[in-house]
């Protein structure tokens, strides 16, 4: 990670930098001596002030001198001396003035980015790293792999990778890291170039400054790059040097919106998408001559969503509101409108003609080019601008029927998803910022007081009624009808992301807050719309494919779905609940036990949750044993019961479908180690805060121990006979499950402090496997594999 700063040759500001010329890498920043710097600012501080009379002063001889009635040829030859003279002690105060507020903000980055590492460091682990004094980022646990090793494991067939959720929060700290460095880098180059500039301008006279501020400063260099960008990509043809400078500019400016817009709007919004699309097409030249195409193409996609930002927010100017309107006929609302409008205008159109060769040409509509530049992208796209476009894209292709039908994109496959523009737009929002895909979803709408807008975005995708989505069908080759498009995996994403906050397959960070107000809403409206009629998600139904998104919100919100199906409140959460029908929770998750996926996701938070609340029952509580017997029993019953319901699904598949369910079931066991990682970060902010004092201890032992437990339970061995096999399926997974709420009140009593007698302790883990054992036998109808 080194990164050259923007030192110049100039002596003064080479004698103050405190990199020196040098690149700018992890330690350099990490290890910066702010003194002499710290120290030059402190002394302009006072110069200031001392100029500050003296031009003061200055003004007012200048000022007296031309007002006096001062005559004769002395006063003609003096009069001008006099003016000269003052406008250098007012040209010493301001060019001492800008000196001081370009060494200040140089300061003040460099010591908040040296802050910056300085928590990384320290809290590495909250990313499952370490991370050394060098920037070399290993993983928390031995053999400690650092992260280049780890990218080249998982490439490999052979060898232990590390976990994938482990290699993306390692790639997660590294790419938070590299931008403190290259702000770090950015600020220097910066304030270099414009002390160059201030001490240079008039040969070492003093002289009023081009730019007086840091902010002035940074303007001037991104307005100047950006006349750079537009001028190479008005050229006809570009040279891999063109495409190298341009992308350097894209990386240095790209999320400065002053950049970006005055990019976009200088080329077009359709020549700059014919820009991102001729990227593509001189994709093998560029890497031949070693231009870093995706580092252009991400930076490409930066601008792009910094050049589409409003201002404020879904909660305080949705689109459609009084708020956003006025907004809209401003300056900067009517330049952000045009390039809105201007997008629409080519949208269905193909912005760039010739393809990669003459016989495969390119049919990729505008949108499906703005989309990629998003799907490059790595800053989040705007939250208003997400339900813009995705509510524009809706009307496109409600009033063109068929639009997304076309093979635009083709992955070898039957059907590229990517067709489908609305769904690529909803996976991309899933992945790049679920929460403004949560505010797109949330059924109670956007906004306050009047600028309150209704949301029946739920209805059009997940609705039965006639205003709902069809989704895109696709074309058979050698045959003269159409199928139905088999799921769609943006809106799948979508969901689950609007519905818990975080990105599908991503674990709680460092930062993470627990659940919105709108996470809740869109969880409870999700879950309630198929609860209503679970047939729904069912094998062959239209929805089937949204069976282990619905497992995943319900493995989110596990203590509301004990609540659905007993009525019991265990009282866990400290994040907005949702409310799951006490009615069809039931229904609902008996039909999501069917599906592999969901069952090994439940099952994994299920076991979680039975931990962590009997843990905090027992750590937190005043230490009367009989409170404790009656908290946990009435948690464990639950538990039970969800855990005799996904076993029955087990169970039976295991019966009907002996040797075919090992590769339906086996082959999502690896949905174990994510939802116990995912459901145990999730529980413990929840149940027990993010303060609680044993959550390292219990976090591994937790985490262990379930692991290898729902491990067991989830890995099909069909040796035996399909009833027995069916049968130990219960049985065993009964007991599995009270060894997990044994181990559970061992070990908390053992954290707890508390000095509970032995025969007490027993009480307590007996009272929660008898409670277990009631709700696991109400979870299934009998003891053997039966027909519905």
């Amino acid at each position: 990670m080194n990164f050259r700063p923007g030192s110049g040759a100039d002596s003064l500001f080479h004698s103050l930098s405190p990199f020196s010329g040098a690149h700018v890498t992890f330690e350099s920043v990490r290890n910066v001596d702010l003194r002499a710097l710290n120290s030059a600012v402190s002394s302009l501080d006072t110069l200031v002030g001392k100029l500050a009379t003296m031009d003061e002063d200055a003004r007012n001889m200048d000022r007296m001198a031309w007002a006096s009635e001062w005559r004769g040829e002395n006063a003609g030859a003096s009069k001008p001396v006099v003016e000269q003279t003052a406008n250098k002690f007012i040209a010493a105060h301001e060019q001492a003035q800008a000196l001081h507020s370009i060494l200040q903000s140089l300061l003040g980055d460099l010591h908040e980015c040296q802050e910056a590492l300085g928590r990384y460091e320290q809290n590495a682990a909250h990313w499952g790293a370490h991370l050394s004094t060098d920037g070399t980022i290993r993983t928390a646990e031995p053999p400690y792999t650092t992260l280049a090793q780890a990218r080249v494991m998982g490439l490999m067939p052979f060898g232990e990778a590390v976990p994938p959720e482990t290699l993306e929060s390692m790639n997660v700290l590294e790419h938070e890291i590299v931008r403190v460095i290259e702000r770090a880098a950015e600020s220097d180059r910066v304030a270099a170039r414009e002390l160059s500039t201030l001490m240079s301008r008039s040969g070492g006279q003093f002289s009023t400054p081009r730019s007086p501020t840091m902010r002035d400063a940074a303007d001037a260099q991104a307005l100047e790059d950006a006349r750079t960008v537009v001028e190479l990509g008005s050229k006809e043809t570009r040279t891999a040097a063109d495409w190298r400078r341009m992308g350097d500019h894209f990386a240095q400016h790209a999320d400065d919106p002053l950049f970006a817009q005055y990019v976009v709007d200088s080329l077009g919004m359709e020549a700059y998408l014919a820009l991102g699309q001729e990227l593509d097409y001189a994709a093998t030249e560029l890497a031949a001559a070693h231009v870093d195409i995706e580092s252009i193409r991400t930076g490409m996609g930066n601008t792009f969503v910094t050049a589409m930002k409003p201002p404020g927010t879904m909660e305080t100017h949705p689109p459609g509101s009084p708020a956003y309107d006025e907004w809209l006929h401003k300056p900067e609302g009517q330049a952000y409108q045009r390039r809105l409008e201007a997008l629409h205008a080519i949208g269905t159109d193909i912005p760039y003609q010739p393809g990669p060769t003459p016989f495969l040409p390119d049919q990729r509509l505008g949108y499906d080019i703005a989309l990629d530049l998003l799907e490059a992208a790595d800053l989040p796209v705007d939250d208003q601008f997400f339900y813009q476009l995705t509510s524009d894209l809706i009307d496109v292709e409600q009033n063109n029927p068929g639009i997304w039908d076309r093979q635009r994109y083709t992955d070898g496959t039957l059907r590229d998803v990517r067709n489908d523009a609305v769904d690529r737009l909803l996976g991309i929002g899933a992945q790049n910022n679920p929460e403004a895909v949560a505010s797109f979803f949330d059924p109670d709408g956007n906004g306050t007081g009047e600028n309150h807008i209704d949301n029946r975005h739920l209805d059009y995708f997940i609705g039965d009624g006639e205003n709902t989505r069809n989704p895109p069908r696709e074309f058979l080759e050698h045959s003269s009808g159409y199928e139905l498009a088999p799921g769609s995996p943006g809106l799948a994403a979508a969901l689950e992301a609007a519905a818990t906050g975080l990105a599908p397959g991503t674990q709680p960070g460092a930062d993470y807050t627990g659940h919105s107000p709108a996470n809740a809403r869109v969880a409870e409206h999700v879950w309630n719309t198929f609860a209503a009629d679970p047939s729904r998600i069912g094998d062959n139904s239209a929805f089937a494919y949204l069976a282990p998104t619905l497992g995943n919100i319900g493995a989110e919100y596990m203590s509301d779905v004990y609540k659905g199906i007993t009525g019991a409140d265990t009282e866990f959460g400290i994040s907005p609940r949702p409310d799951f029908s006490p009615v069809h929770t039931e229904r609902l998750v008996s039909e999501l036990a069917k599906n592999a996926e969901s069952n090994a996701s439940m099952t994994s938070a299920n076991q979680v949750y039975l931990q962590v609340g009997i843990d905090k029952i027992i750590s937190t509580g005043d230490g009367d044993v009989s409170e404790m017997r009656l908290d946990v029993g009435e948690l464990s019953r639950s538990s039970g019961l969800l855990a005799g319901i996904l076993t029955e699904a087990r169970a039976k598949d295991a019966y009907d479908s002996q040797i075919a369910s090992d590769e339906s079931r086996n082959s999502v066991v690896d949905t174990v180690n994510t939802w116990t990682d995912r459901a145990l970060n999730v529980a413990i902010y929840e149940v027990l805060g993010s303060d609680f004092a044993g959550l390292a201890s219990l976090t591994d032992a937790v985490k262990g121990d379930i692991t290898s437990w729902t491990f067991g339970l989830l890995k099909v061995d069909n040796s035996d006979t399909a009833e027995s096999a069916a049968m130990d399926e219960i049985e065993v997974s009964l007991q599995r499950h009270k060894e997990i709420a044994e181990h559970a009140v061992d070990s908390a009593i053992d954290r707890s402090g508390f000095d509970i007698l032995e025969e007490d302790g027993q009480k307590i883990t007996n009272s929660a496997k008898s409670e277990l054992d009631t709700g696991y036998r109400l979870g299934y109808v009998d003891p053997s594999p039966r027909e519905n």
